[in-house]
């Protein structure tokens, strides 16, 4: 974008002239915003997929339980506790990828959160992936 002003004066009479140019470098700008389009699918596609594992190993951890009220004995309620936690942080994670903005805001501070719970209730694999994707977010911010 260029913007010249310069001070016309004919005939006795002042003019003040101001030209805009805007060249278009459609190239390098469409070629930006689609690299930008696929890696914000690519990282919305690895929380997904951060989300899935989580509901996956919450279910292997349910799957593994043949006698529920023996299992609450050994293990106690918190156990219960654990589950019921991260069956809901796995599909809060999920919901926050699939419609960001609307229930659950679209931000890194909200997938840093995800993936240090995720860790805290479910498995370190699935925290790994929403946290690379909360690290893009910040460095895309920055």
């Amino acid at each position: 974008m260029e913007i010249k002003v310069s001070n016309d004066s004919k005939d006795g009479n002042s003019k003040m002239v101001m030209e805009i140019k805007v060249s278009n470098d459609s190239k390098d700008g469409n070629s930006n915003m689609i690299k930008s389009e696929i890696y914000r699918k690519i990282i919305r596609l690895m929380t997904i997929f951060g989300g899935v594992i989580g509901f996956l190993y919450v279910f292997l951890r349910l799957y593994n339980v043949a006698d529920v009220s023996q299992w609450i004995q050994d293990k106690g309620i918190v156990s219960v506790i654990f589950i019921n936690c991260g069956l809901l942080i796995a599909g809060f994670t999920i919901i926050t990828a699939l419609k960001p903005g609307n229930p659950i805001p679209w931000h890194w501070i909200t997938l840093m959160t995800l993936a240090a719970l995720t860790t805290i209730f479910i498995h370190l694999l699935p925290a790994v992936l929403i946290f690379i994707a909360g690290t893009y977010e910040l460095a895309k911010e920055l």
